[in-house]
């Protein structure tokens, strides 16, 4: 399915040609025909001679309308450009010739409309004044085909050679991850919320789960139709009627966009490349206000100049653009700006990176980078863009290189075959690049280890007697998510770059090393305990008596020497040893023990009868039956 959308002065004839090409009226306001003028987009289909379908977008030419016509013309394939033979080119004919060519319009056809109240010297004329206009121009060239919508001249000349551009295939950007900006929002009795626009990329299909960026709002497509035919499935370069379920008509507006979910966020901040069009009013300046215009959307923001201070007429620069609202958008996607008063076209561009972080100005890093991002091979975009925030996935990462997943898993493929990137994969992934999967280039995990060990030496350096960082502080530091660590930390310890302590990770080089001072205070402490026998002090006394900090004594424990059995409890090893054989002895005798029963035993109290037997019992030497102990 190919899109052709018109563009023209107010009063012009678009929607008259329209109606006369396809028995349609595209003026469906009141408003519109009572006025005679066309206030909001209109649509209509027409089959060719070729028998190619076509769909028609038609857009206003009044100047107070510029931004209706802006969001009508987005991923059209063909503009026919109108004027109107007893006039000639007018203001908005040139505004319009501005719009289609930044928005790089890929073919189009100039229709001299009104031809039949002119005579052919006059045609003349005009032909030749729109040959100058269009000079320079994506319109440059473009036949020029006089037509009367009232008589019918030309009409059948203008149909074959739309039949003739059209078969001209358009290459398209086919991401596999479906877009459709919302040009239209309505309601439809007995069926609910319908949305219509041109389908930009991938495929929606009946039934499908969807998102509406920058809302967030999931919705799942109950109908679809094209050219008021039910459909199941619609294809990039389809204008599509969309029948949505989840979602009421006031939840939606114009210059959303339906996607897959998961496969677009919104964003406030863009890096671009801005033109500034040869006869703007006057320079784009660094922070100037705007309004900005992609797709069927509308905001307004504020330019900052990377480069420069103002970009002159004819002048092309990097720019930071901060929206005042979320946009969707993606990598590669085009737009205009307009100034707000006195309100008019001053440039476009392309969107290079949707989102950015926040750039200094005149930082000649940063530019390479965006020139990379704007010409750069396939490898060098993916490369550069796995820099700006790795690691990453793989899913995200497509997304962000402007290139189809296809593409982009055969260059991440291949750079990860040679080296240049690491696949952090789950176990169960083996080989295969998933959504999920992990990806990082080798210089980024050569500073995420260095980074991972520098964190782990300044944590032994400030707490020498703890065996390693819990893995969730050393997470919180490297500032990665649960998924993101596990994959990290399985690499670090598969090169035994470090070391698992339990649940803690340890730098491969740390041991935990007692100095001689607490050497000596150690051995007066386990003294003390041997010579307590089984009813030694608590544990927060002796490190307080004897002048050491609970990680001395934790290093015990990690070394066997004392064993804890309850938190505030602590016996030597050989003491314990010689407990749990008195007792073993005992149950073996008389078949069980009690609480009490150990009590005497060991000449101690309760509070560490009853610790001892729990213990036992978490250590399965013992078990548990009513009162009584068994051996386990």
């Amino acid at each position: 399915m190919r899109v052709v959308g018109t563009a023209g002065h107010v009063d012009h004839g678009k929607s008259t040609l329209i109606q006369a090409l396809t028995g349609i009226d595209p003026d469906r306001l009141q408003e519109e025909k009572a006025r005679g003028m066309t206030i909001d987009l209109g649509f209509a289909w027409l089959t060719l001679p070729s028998g190619q379908e076509v769909s028609i977008v038609d857009v206003p030419g009044h100047e107070r309308f510029i931004h209706n016509m802006l969001a009508g013309v987005g991923g059209i394939d063909i503009a026919l450009l109108m004027v109107a033979a007893d006039e000639g080119v007018m203001p908005q004919t040139r505004e319009h010739l501005d719009i289609l060519d930044l928005l790089q319009i890929p073919a189009g056809l100039i229709v001299l409309t009104k031809s039949d109240l002119v005579d052919e010297e006059w045609l003349e004329l005009v032909t030749v004044e729109i040959e100058e206009a269009v000079a320079g121009t994506v319109m440059a060239g473009a036949p020029i085909v006089p037509v009367s919508s009232v008589t019918g001249a030309g009409l059948p000349d203008l149909l074959a050679l739309l039949d003739a551009l059209l078969a001209q295939e358009r290459s398209r950007p086919l991401t596999g991850r479906p877009r459709l900006p919302i040009d239209r929002v309505f309601t439809i009795a007995g069926f609910g919320t319908v949305v219509t626009g041109t389908l930009l990329d991938g495929e929606l299909t009946l039934g499908q789960e969807v998102e509406i960026q920058p809302s967030g709002r999931k919705a799942r497509i109950r109908g679809l139709q094209s050219h008021r035919r039910k459909v199941e499935r619609a294809t990039a370069g389809a204008r599509v009627a969309v029948n949505l379920a989840g979602v009421a008509t006031d939840e939606l507006r114009r210059g959303e966009v339906i996607v897959a979910p998961g496969t677009m966020k919104p964003t406030r901040l863009i890096d671009v490349r801005l033109r500034v069009l040869e006869d703007a009013p006057r320079p784009l300046t660094h922070n100037m206000p705007l309004t900005f215009h992609t797709g069927a959307a509308e905001t307004t923001a504020k330019a900052s100049l990377l480069d420069r201070q103002q970009i002159e007429p004819g002048e092309t620069a990097w720019a930071q653009l901060r929206l005042t609202d979320d946009v969707a958008l993606a990598k590669g996607d085009l737009f205009i700006v307009r100034a707000p008063s006195p309100s008019a076209t001053l440039g476009g561009g392309t969107v290079i990176e949707p989102h950015p972080r926040r750039h200094r100005r005149h930082q000649p890093a940063v530019l390479d980078r965006l020139a990379v991002l704007e010409r750069g091979s396939p490898d060098e975009i993916v490369l550069e863009q796995l820099r700006l925030r790795e690691p990453v996935d793989f899913q995200t990462l497509a997304g962000r290189t402007g290139l189809s997943t296809d593409e982009t898993r055969a260059v991440v493929g291949s750079l990860v075959e040679a080296g240049g990137i690491l696949a952090l994969v789950a176990n169960e992934a083996g080989s295969r690049l998933l959504p999920s999967t992990l990806l990082v280039s080798r210089p980024g995990w050569q500073r995420l280890a260095e980074a991972a060990l520098g964190h782990l030496q300044a944590f032994h350096t400030a707490t020498p007697l703890r065996r390693g960082m819990p893995k969730e502080e050393l997470r919180m530091r490297l500032g990665l998510d649960g998924r993101a660590f596990g994959r990290v930390a399985a690499r670090l310890l598969a090169e035994e770059a470090v070391r698992e302590v339990g649940p803690l990770l340890a730098h491969p080089t740390h041991e935990v090393r007692l100095t001689p001072e607490m050497q000596t205070r150690v051995e007066r402490l386990l003294g003390e305990l041997r010579a307590a026998g089984a009813t030694p002090p608590g544990r927060q006394e002796l490190e307080a008596r004897h002048g050491l900090s609970p990680d001395v004594l934790a290093v015990l424990i990690e070394r066997g020497e004392v064993v804890e059995i309850a938190p505030d409890l602590v016996y030597p090893r050989d003491v314990l040893d010689e407990i749990v054989a008195s007792v073993v002895a005992a149950i073996q005798q008389s078949g069980t023990i009690t609480v009490a029963g150990l009590r005497d035993l060991i000449g101690a109290s309760r509070k560490y009868a009853l610790a001892l037997l729990t213990h036992l019992d978490e250590k399965r030497i013992t078990r548990r039956v009513g009162d009584d102990r068994v051996l386990f």
